[in-house]
Parts: structure tokens; C-alpha cells; sequence
């Protein structure tokens, strides 16, 4: 009776410790998959590839576009603030020669690009997934040389304010992988388009000197999805810009009035990047 009392007492003793070490081990690996799931410290290093149009219109009409492939790298710092919040900074800069085309001619031109965002973020895990949103500042800055065509080119460059606003939503394929898309709206602030006219002739320098075209109107968009592991991902984007056409310049050579001003234009990129988190 004792020796029948002892065996099920220590069979029970088994059965209590293996569901304590059975509900140990989910926690640790809710845990595991918790953690990997949001928001860690981090530096990370990307490199771009990506198709790039860019395209203006006057009066509905197609008046230029500049078309081709640019390859690029990123830099990220992300840094974590406790009570699910987080800050991530990032830098881009892409560059390569894009076809030009219009009325008065065709040719290829360089075309560098420089990005910045400053991004302040909050999460929740709801379930078995994350959801995230973010706001933040950006600055986009675009050089184009025009001058690569020959005779009448001049450069061009760009500028860009603007406040990105966005959600993340990530979810778990196993224990070390998983998927990342964020989907953001882009508020334009404020651009600039400064032409640098006096590079095609004395006469141009001399009425029109290197006019700035202020731009009010525009907005952008952007959609990301990358597979992430621990030290790397790999994904693909598509940013989206519409800019209206801008204030209008007067000018005078003493006898005519001109006038100038930067029409309506798109910018559509689509590309791949793979980075690396140290």
C-alpha cells in the first residue's frame, strides 16, 4: 500500500513538474517572440537598387521626364525609450545617370538624390502581431545636371520639407524570421526649385539670373515589405511624389516681361534593398 502510494505520488510529482517546466518554456518563448517582434536598439546599413521616373506636365500635356536606374545606400540608427516608444534616424543617398527626354531633345544625365527623417514611433503587440505608428520630419534634396546634354543644359536642384506620418504592422514567421510593411503618408510643407539659368547663356544670366520657384502644393506616399532575421532584411518599396505647379516669376530685359515658374510633376520609385543590422 505505501510502496503503491509512493509511486503515484511521485508519478503525480512528475506530471506537476513537467507542466511547470512545459508553461516555463512557452513564457520564455512568448517572451523570445515578443521581443523579437518590436522595436530594438540598433545600427543598420542598406543598399538600394531601384527604377526612377520622374516626369512634368503643362496644361495636361507631357512637357519632360527623366527615366532610369540609381543604386544607393542607407544608414539607420534606432533607438528604443521604454513605455513602447521609439526614435529612428536615417540618412540616403542615391545617385546615377537617368535618360532625359522632351521636345527639344534626349540624353543622359546625372541625377543624385539626399534624403534625412527624423521619426518618432509608438507600438503594441495585439495578439500574435505588432502594430506601430509613426511621425516624424523629413528633407529630400535632388541635384539634376541638365549641362550632360550639351549646349543649353543648366543644373537643377530640388528641395523638400515634409512630415511623415505612418503605421508598421509586423508579424512572426517562426522564431527567427518575420515580416515587416509600413505604409505612410508624406505632408508636404514646404519645396524649392532653383534653376540655375545662367548656365546657358550671358543673356539668360542677365535676365533671369538663378531663379528659385517657391512650392506650396503636393504630397507624398510610400509602401515598404521586407523579411527580417535577427542581422538582415531584405525588401522592396515604392515612393511616390506629386508636387503642383509652383508660384510664378516675373522677369524683364528693360523692354519684355517673361515669366517662369516649375510645372506639376511626379516622382515614382520602385526598388529592393538588403541591409544588415550590427
Amino acid at each position: 500500500m505505501q510502496s503503491k502510494f509512493f509511486i503515484a505520488s511521485l508519478f503525480l510529482m512528475t506530471i506537476t513538474l513537467a507542466n511547470t517546466f512545459a508553461a516555463e518554456s512557452n513564457q520564455e518563448r512568448d517572451i523570445e517572440q515578443t521581443m523579437f517582434l518590436k522595436t530594438r536598439d540598433g545600427f543598420d546599413v542598406g543598399l538600394q537598387n531601384y527604377w526612377v521616373n520622374y516626369e512634368e506636365e503643362v496644361d495636361g500635356a507631357f512637357f519632360m521626364s527623366n527615366t532610369g536606374y540609381k543604386y544607393g545606400i542607407s544608414v539607420s540608427g534606432i533607438k528604443t525609450l521604454g513605455n513602447d516608444y521609439y526614435v529612428i534616424g536615417d540618412i540616403r543617398y542615391a545617385t546615377g545617370d537617368v535618360h532625359y527626354k522632351s521636345a527639344t531633345g534626349t540624353g543622359n544625365v546625372s541625377d543624385d538624390v539626399y534624403e534625412g527623417r527624423l521619426i518618432v514611433g509608438n507600438e503594441a503587440i495585439i495578439e500574435n502581431y505588432l502594430l506601430s505608428s509613426y511621425i516624424g520630419v523629413g528633407y529630400r534634396h535632388l541635384d539634376n545636371d541638365l549641362r550632360d546634354l550639351g549646349s543649353g543644359g543648366y543644373r537643377r536642384v530640388s528641395q523638400y520639407l515634409y512630415l511623415p506620418i505612418g503605421i508598421t504592422h509586423r508579424f512572426l514567421i517562426d522564431k527567427m524570421s518575420r515580416i515587416s510593411t509600413s505604409i505612410e503618408y508624406d505632408y508636404f510643407a514646404w519645396g524649392e526649385q532653383k534653376s540655375y539659368l545662367s548656365d546657358v547663356s550671358p543673356w539668360y544670366a542677365s535676365v533671369y539670373g538663378d531663379p528659385v520657384n517657391k512650392q506650396k502644393k503636393g504630397y507624398g506616399a510610400r509602401i515598404n515589405s521586407a523579411y527580417e532575421e535577427q542581422n538582415w532584411s531584405i525588401g522592396a518599396f515604392f515612393n511616390y511624389w506629386h508636387i503642383g505647379d509652383s508660384e510664378i516669376n516675373y522677369y524683364t530685359d528693360g523692354t519684355n516681361i517673361y515669366y517662369g515658374y516649375e510645372p506639376k510633376n511626379n516622382t515614382k520609385e520602385i526598388g529592393i534593398e538588403i541591409k544588415y543590422r550590427f
